[in-house]
């Protein structure tokens, strides 16, 4: 868990906005709440046979604890992972740490940084959130190197606090 209070400048300065647990959390329960949807159909249609009926009231109830559980855990999660989000843009490079149980570690040099740029995907725009993604030459970049969920302004700072930074490293 990161420490707010001792955390470093950057994420102090430019926090994760909270509303990203909500989105994060949204984002993956929608397949399972559609997929459950179409169990409880199915476990429906078996009902009208007189010899299933009980039997398929039972397994949708099972189901149904399932599901209800996994969200609950979910959501935990979703909770542990806004905690432990972790990043700072320090003199020579970034450095962005991610992850509950197994914390993946990303560190950019600025002299290997290519392009900086912001986007949103479809629930970003809900919840008004932007991410800031960094690019380099290498094709991991593009699944370790952003940071997701922060505001437009703040995205905006980082974004061309970062083009600074590159550009000072090129000359």
């Amino acid at each position: 868990m990161v420490d707010k209070e001792n955390s470093p400048p950057t994420i102090r300065q430019y926090p994760l906005e909270r509303r990203k647990i909500l989105k994060r959390y949204l984002a993956s329960e929608l397949g399972k709440l559609v997929l459950w949807a179409v169990i409880s159909v199915v476990l429906l249609l078996i009902s009208f046979s007189p010899q299933l009926s009980g039997s398929a009231f039972l397994i949708w109830g099972f189901i149904t604890g399932l599901f209800v559980v996994y969200s609950i855990v979910n959501w935990w999660y979703q909770n542990k992972y806004f905690e432990s989000y972790y990043y700072d843009i320090r003199k020579n490079f970034l450095v962005i740490k991610k992850g509950v149980f197994m914390p993946r570690e990303t560190t950019l040099p600025f002299d290997k940084l290519q392009d900086v740029y912001m986007d949103q995907d479809f629930l970003d725009r809900l919840f008004n959130l932007w991410d800031l993604h960094v690019s380099t030459a290498t094709i991991s970049s593009g699944f370790n190197a952003h940071i997701d969920g922060v505001s437009k302004e703040n995205a905006e700072l980082m974004r061309e606090m970062l083009l600074s930074m590159i550009k000072k490293e090129q000359k």
